[in-house]
């Protein structure tokens, strides 16, 4: 062989390779995160039905999700639209109004509210009303202490919630993949421990140890990016999240690729975004880590003063997208909120937040 075919045989397996990759279409992986549905059943012994402007917020919302996939985005937000192919929807907690609340009608109304949830959102996608599986966590409003039936639900939930590949000792959070993005539900807050620390308020049901166990495990040096959702934001008062556990939730995530994290709790229409850099929290830190909090997207109720009106009809809901391009570079995750002020009468796009993200080439 002459030293030019020489060559051109040794440059083959090259240009077949560049050409692969130059050919391979980005790659998109899309899902929904709301928060905060808070299903609120009418104060009854016997409760039949929600209280009328919380039955009004989580049907309109319901109804919109069906018809989400396919939706045009606002050009202002980038243009195109909502994938027909979304993954999956995250809800952060406070899933119904009543658990954290005893005595009188609310046992009954507890437990209405819980079948509610399950009968609209389902888990599997299409088990209920809406065409995705459903990955919820717990909030305050489902048991402070996390030791409600509805903390039980979702225990059982987790046995049969698509994709989950791990779960915590107690059962109660879990992660799972979607493509090279790995993603964990970790409960009310990340904590230490099963129980409350003393002199404070909440219990996190050690879901501080299943994220070390769980990143060590699935993500480890790899690169992968990770995807974190709780309940309560990370820059709450230290009674609710206390200091020593936000100081090892830090350092645990400080070593790997956290692409953004999820929580609810606060409201505060329309969806926002802060930062954390480890040592404050602020919208336009330059750096840090992403904390999106996508609104609530049903937690209205009659106003008690005026039967004819109702409270906290402002609502939010976040579309999410992974987009993994050919090579190592120009990965982004977009984040773009959709919102409404009455009680989802009307709605429309309304912020976005691109960022990019490092995505491990495939081999």
């Amino acid at each position: 062989m002459t030293p030019r075919n020489n060559r051109a045989s040794l440059l083959a397996p090259l240009l077949i390779l560049f050409a692969a990759a130059a050919s391979r279409a980005e790659d998109r992986y899309a899902f929904i995160v709301s928060g905060d549905c808070q299903y609120l059943a009418e104060n009854s012994a016997n409760p039949m039905k929600l209280d009328p402007y919380a039955e009004i917020a989580n049907s309109r919302f319901i109804k919109l999700m069906n018809k989400f996939p396919g939706k045009t985005i606002a050009k202002k937000l980038g243009g195109g639209k909502v994938s027909g192919d979304i993954l999956g929807i995250l809800v952060t907690g406070d899933l119904i109004e009543s658990l954290d609340k005893r005595g009188g009608n609310y046992p009954p109304m507890q437990r209405f509210e819980w079948k509610r949830f399950q009968a609209d959102y389902g888990l599997k996608g299409g088990d209920g009303r809406l065409p995705w599986p459903v990955y919820e966590l717990h909030g305050n409003h489902d048991g402070p202490q996390g030791d409600t039936f509805v903390i039980e639900g979702i225990i059982s939930r987790n046995k049969e919630r698509p994709g989950v590949s791990s779960r915590s000792t107690n059962g109660l959070h879990y992660s799972w993949d979607w493509g090279p993005l790995h993603l964990v539900n970790l409960g009310i807050f990340v904590g230490e421990g099963e129980k409350r620390r003393e002199g404070h308020h909440y219990s996190p049901r050690s879901s501080l140890e299943f994220l070390k166990k769980d990143l060590g495990k699935k993500v480890g040096a790899s690169g992968r990016p990770v995807i974190l959702s709780f309940h309560l934001p990370p820059f709450i008062a230290e009674y609710d999240w206390p200091k020593e556990d936000l100081a090892e939730f830090w350092k645990t995530i400080n070593a790997y690729n956290v692409v953004a994290m999820f929580h609810g709790h606060t409201h505060g229409s329309p969806p926002s975004r802060n930062r954390w850099n480890g040592r404050q929290f602020a919208p336009k830190l330059k750096d840090g880590l992403d904390l999106f909090n996508p609104d609530d997207s049903g937690a209205a109720r009659t106003a008690r003063d005026n039967p004819r009106k109702g409270t906290g009809i402002a609502h939010g809901v976040l579309y999410v997208e992974l987009i993994d391009h050919p090579g190592a570079e120009n990965d982004t995750l977009l984040v773009r909120s959709y919102a409404t002020r009455d009680n989802w009468r009307t709605h429309d796009w309304h912020s976005v937040w691109k960022r990019k993200v490092s995505i491990p080439e495939k081999k």
